[in-house]
């Protein structure tokens, strides 16, 4: 606990030092170590909320065995993931995702043919737009 208190403090002394535009004040090599790890977590957050949204997409349309009966939860899931996505979407990481979108299907892709043992059943290549996987469409 005392570090976490020991880290907002010196977060809102950088805060406050950028507003004020105290820059000489700033600790620079530790704020760029913040700011990086702040991006690596947002970006693994909107690539897990996008593995699990197509993930759940390809059960709905290619495991046709369960989908009659699991159809409403998916859905729900899906949509409560693409709110999650939503919350960290920013410009930057709409762009990074689009780059990635295909390497993130192949791992849902592997995902869903091991949860069904369905090899041959989904499509190799990604049918879904990013407006579809992000809720758009």
């Amino acid at each position: 606990m005392k570090i976490k208190i020991e880290r907002d403090e010196w977060l809102e002394m950088q805060i406050a030092a950028l507003r004020s535009r105290s820059f000489n004040t700033l600790d620079v090599e530790n704020l760029i170590e913040e700011l990086e790890e702040l991006v690596r977590g947002d970006k693994a957050a909107v690539e897990s909320f996008t593995y699990q949204i197509i993930l759940h997409l390809l059960l709905i349309d290619y495991w046709i065995e369960e989908s009659e009966w699991n159809r409403r939860h998916w859905r729900s899931e899906i949509v409560n993931f693409q709110f999650q996505l939503s919350n960290k979407l920013t410009t930057n990481l709409t762009k990074a995702l689009g780059d990635r979108l295909d390497y993130i299907y192949s791992r849902a892709l592997k995902g869903a043919i091991k949860k069904t043992e369905l090899r041959d059943r989904f499509p190799k290549s990604r049918p879904y737009s990013l407006a579809t996987i992000i809720g758009e469409d």
